[in-house]
């Protein structure tokens, strides 16, 4: 018998980006970091009209978000689109709660096997620009989307590999066919790579590098790529009274200092990750702002290139993990933090418990100067990493605290600072490099942290890997439809990668401490990508 999942009303919102395209809601002494409370959406009725401006420092090179998955074309793509289905959000909900919700399948259906999923669309319309003029959503918009993402390489399609078929059944009937049950199948629906575009797009009559048309809250004007994008509200949005705002500019500023001075002055509405030392400086000139605490649901890692000697050898990766004090580097760069793993905190029980996570990564110089002597370098050696500015100055820091470890046990490291789409887009993924330090994409299901990554076919395996035993272990575990199975088997992996594989090295997870200046109102932030959470936000001045 069919499962029948209920339309549930998404509440409000979500996002926060990697180091400065964040926004942040509000949080009191009574709260859980990283919980929402309803007390101020109490207070008052919101009040539409406004402009909110966001500032970032950088631009994604193009927006289209079936070719790109770097976090800016995707921030940018959560006020202009929408997903089938998408994640809880609101007051009293967790930062890193995945509860799957209706967007725009208001309704949908799994078959006892678990391999049919059929989705039933909500009456929704098109922005009002050329070629699509306003009109309404079809299943043919979503299977077109769907096949689009299908036929390009890279992780969005990753996701899709389980998919046999997709059929428009009617008009507002999209049903997926499956190879064979897969666990992650829903959650990778709601994932924020799985925006849902119109079918003009595929035809080639829109140009997605440059332009956006969706069903979201907000509809692009205009994108004059590293100024400014600006977006208006959308009239026809499905929310009733929906987005409350008239505008939001999203602005470049690629200097910190120059970001923070604006955000002070109220010129900037949004703001991302602050160091300790700037956030307290602030919270001196502006002592009404509120502050946003929560575990952040991504990480930096360490990684290396498995096929440039000396990172061949486990013993020397083991001695570069071993050599880098994580908890001191978390304390003194974001204010707090914890050492973090294969699978990411922030996805719960599904990562290891922090004290294994610590045993397993211990920080240990004295023992990482044997294994490099084993390994043949009692010396140490001289070797690069890139790292890219691109996310603001807290990931260059990073670099340089990892460097100045690994200079403590003979390793020279030469830092190259690199711009951040020549990154993004081609130094890490060609694996051209030999180490690099990097935030990893807000992955939201297990599958992601491990099979994307680690897999000798992973679509984000960017360091060489292949270890066939692992690889067998990451192709039965996304088959495990018990959650507590999956769970134990998804523990298992996550030890033999520390134990066996060691790359990328897992560095920590920090807690975010995000400002908000008192006038801006309902701000309710998900661990996802995209600026959708808008739609919510009122601006009380």
């Amino acid at each position: 018998m069919e499962k029948r999942l209920k339309s549930i009303v998404s509440l409000l919102i979500f996002g926060i980006l990697i180091v400065v395209l964040s926004a942040c809601s509000s949080n009191n002494s009574t709260n859980e970091p990283g919980t929402n409370n309803t007390e101020e959406a109490a207070s008052s009725e919101p009040k539409s009209g406004g402009t909110y401006t966001i500032l970032s420092a950088a631009d994604p090179d193009m927006l289209d978000p079936h070719r790109q998955s770097s976090i800016y074309t995707h921030m940018m793509a959560g006020l202009v689109y929408n997903k089938l289905v998408s994640y809880e959000t609101g007051p009293g909900v967790d930062y890193t709660d995945y509860n799957v919700v209706p967007d725009l399948a208001e309704d949908w259906t799994i078959s006892e096997d678990g391999k049919v999923y059929t989705f039933f669309l909500r009456e929704a319309y098109w922005h009002d620009k050329e070629p699509v003029n306003g009109r309404q959503v079809t299943a043919e918009d979503v299977v077109a989307t769907m096949e689009r993402i299908i036929s390009l390489p890279g992780h969005q399609a990753a996701l899709l590999s389980e998919v046999e078929s997709i059929v428009a059944q009617d008009p507002q009937t999209v049903v997926f066919t499956l190879k064979q049950p897969f666990a992650p199948f829903l959650n990778f629906m709601a994932n924020h790579f799985m925006w849902i575009l119109p079918k003009e797009a595929m035809e080639g009559k829109v140009d997605l590098a440059t332009d956006a048309i969706g069903t979201g809250p907000f509809v692009l004007e205009k994108w004059e790529d590293n100024v400014q994008a600006t977006y208006k509200k959308n009239p026809n949005y499905y929310e009733e009274g929906k987005p409350y705002l008239d505008e939001v500019i999203y602005k470049v500023v690629p200097d910190q200092g120059s970001r923070i001075a604006a955000f002070r002055t109220g010129q900037a509405d949004g703001i991302g990750q602050l160091s300790p030392e700037q956030l307290t400086q602030l919270q001196k000139t502006n002592p009404d702002i509120t502050i946003f605490d929560a575990l952040f649901p991504t990480q930096e890692q360490l990684y290396m290139n498995m096929e440039r000697k000396p990172f061949d050898d486990i013993r020397i990766r083991k001695a570069i993990s071993m050599a880098v004090d994580r908890q001191s580097m978390v304390n003194a760069i974001y204010g707090g933090g914890e050492t973090s793993g294969p699978v990411n905190p922030s996805l719960g029980d599904w990562a290891l418990p922090l004290e294994e996570r610590e045993a397993l990564q211990p920080y240990n110089p004295e023992e990482a100067k044997k294994l490099l002597a084993e390994a043949g370098y009692p010396n140490g050696f001289d070797t690069t990493m890139i790292v890219t500015n691109g996310y603001g100055e807290q990931l260059v820091r990073v670099a340089q605290w990892v460097a100045e470890d690994l200079r403590n046990i003979g390793i020279n490291v030469e830092i190259e600072i690199v711009e951040y789409a020549a990154y993004f887009s081609e130094r890490w993924p060609k694996v051209d490099y030999d180490m690099g330090i990097g935030y990893q994409t807000y992955f939201q299901e297990p599958d992601e942290w491990l099979r994307t990554q680690l897999h000798t076919n992973g679509s984000r395996n960017w360091y060489n890997i292949s270890d066939p035993e692992l690889d067998k272990m990451l192709d039965e575990q996304r088959l495990i439809l018990d959650v507590n199975e999956r769970k134990e088997y998804v523990h298992e992996i996550q030890r033999y990668v520390l134990e066996n594989l060691v790359n990328p090295v897992t560095l920590t997870t920090y807690y975010t401490t995000t400002p908000r200046h008192a006038y801006v109102k309902d701000l309710y932030p998900h661990a996802s990508y995209g600026y959708g959470y808008l739609k919510d936000v009122w601006i009380d001045k």
